[in-house]
């Protein structure tokens, strides 16, 4: 599971962008592009749509770390998040918003053997010595 960790009032969250995430990110802010333009706004707006993506992205975390057989902890919602948050906390939020999205759209490349390409290796070595 890749969650990106975000510390809320003394509390860790773990945000997670699932397919259900994004699904849910769709409905509300039409995509991930308008999610993106909507937390970077300013004001009441940013930080409003920022709450918004964080619930979403919090339940979805709490969700899967109960589908790994965590002890479940409560689901914050979006108000929980709006009354909880400190001026100098938002655009940690906001950023951690955008790092779970990437995060999210990102994939491991698992090579589909362990060979090793000794020629390959070699040139990198020499290459590194010059």
């Amino acid at each position: 599971m890749k969650v990106v960790k975000f510390d809320l009032a003394g509390r860790t969250c773990y945000l997670s962008y699932t397919v259900e995430a994004m699904f849910q990110v769709e409905e509300v802010f039409g995509n991930v592009h308008g999610l993106i333009d909507a937390i970077q706004a300013s004001g009441r707006d940013g930080f409003s749509a920022a709450c918004r993506a964080a619930a979403i992205l919090a339940e979805q975390g709490e969700l899967a770390r109960r589908s790994l057989g965590y002890d479940p902890e409560p689901i914050v919602s979006a108000d929980e998040i709006m009354a909880s948050m400190m001026p100098s906390d938002v655009t940690a939020l906001k950023l951690a918003i955008s790092q779970t999205v990437s995060l999210g759209y990102g994939r491991d490349v698992v090579p589909e053997n362990d060979e090793i390409d000794v020629g390959l290796a070699e040139i990198r070595a020499q290459k590194k010595t010059r």
